[in-house]
Order: C-alpha cells, then sequence, then structure tokens
C-alpha cells in the first residue's frame, strides 16, 4: 500500500511538471526573402554573362584573334569566380543546387523570348496577309518590314537560346 500511494504521488508530480512546460514554437516555414531573390537574379545574370563570354572567346579563336579570345576568357573566368561566390552564399542561405536553378531559370527565359518572337512574327505576317486582301498595299509593305525585323529578332534569340544550352523549343516560325 505504501508504495502504491508513492507511485500515485510520484504520477501526480509528474503530470503536474509536464502541465507547466510549455511547448516548443514551431517556426514558419522558410521561404525565399527579399536578399535570395536578388541574389538569384544576380547569379542568373552572372551564368548568362559566362556564356556570353565564352561564346565570344570561341567566336574570337575561330577568327584567329587569340589577343581578344584571352581578355574574353579572362572575363569569363572572373564571372566564374562571381558564380561560385553567389553559390556559396545561396548554399549558406538554405538553397539546394543554385547554380543548377539558374541555368534551367536562364532556360525558360529563353524559350520565353523565343515564343513572344514567334507570335509578334506570326501576327505580322496575319497582318500582312490582311492588308493584301484588303488591297491596303501600303499598309502590306509596312507589315513585311516589320516582319522582316521581327525575323531577325527571333533568329538572335535563337543564337542566344542555343549559347545558353536551350536544344529544343527552337523551331524556327
Amino acid at each position: 500500500m505504501k508504495k502504491l500511494g508513492l507511485l500515485v504521488v510520484a504520477v501526480m508530480f509528474s503530470a503536474a511538471s509536464f502541465a507547466q512546460t510549455t511547448t516548443p514554437v514551431t517556426t514558419p516555414p522558410a521561404t525565399t526573402t527579399p536578399p535570395v531573390k536578388t541574389q538569384m537574379k544576380d547569379l542568373r545574370k552572372d551564368v548568362r554573362a559566362y556564356d556570353n563570354k565564352k561564346a565570344e572567346a570561341k567566336a574570337q579563336i575561330n577568327k584567329g584573334n587569340l589577343a581578344a579570345a584571352k581578355t574574353d576568357l579572362a572575363a569569363a573566368k572572373t564571372d566564374k569566380a562571381d558564380i561560385k561566390a553567389d553559390s556559396k552564399t545561396l548554399k549558406s542561405e538554405g538553397v539546394a543546387h543554385p547554380v543548377k536553378l539558374a541555368k534551367k531559370e536562364v532556360k525558360v527565359a529563353d524559350v520565353k523570348k523565343v515564343e513572344v518572337a514567334k507570335a509578334d512574327l506570326k501576327s505580322d505576317r496575319i497582318t500582312e496577309q490582311k492588308d493584301v486582301k484588303a488591297g491596303n498595299i501600303t499598309g502590306a509593305q509596312t507589315a513585311q518590314a516589320e516582319a522582316k525585323a521581327d525575323k531577325k529578332d527571333l533568329k538572335k534569340d535563337i543564337r542566344e537560346a542555343k549559347r545558353d544550352g536551350v536544344k529544343r523549343h527552337l523551331r524556327k516560325a
């Protein structure tokens, strides 16, 4: 009986002590803060600049201008160092694989840019056809000139997208 009484008292004290402890405060899930977004934007710019400098260096080598190629490669090397520094910072803030993510975002932006250029070219061609049917020669000529400029922009966008590693979604209009 004595043991049972002590057991009941011990259970009451332990229940009282558990009732007094506070529950741990749960932290809200990590959301992307504005500094992370700006750092990702900076990383995307660095990735794009690195790709551009490497492509320019390759073009200069093919032309035979080795001095210009060396300067482009040196600029690419500094861009690569910026990429590594930004990546290290973003990893410390909890972003998993920041360089891979930045490259993916650059590719998505390139594909969107190409799709917009395709849509502009298509609308200019439709406008030209409507003007021809209506007999508006000057309107058709301006639409044709706009279509020519849009096609030039589309080709430029496709070259830039290929430079950034986009392999699909680049069918010419």
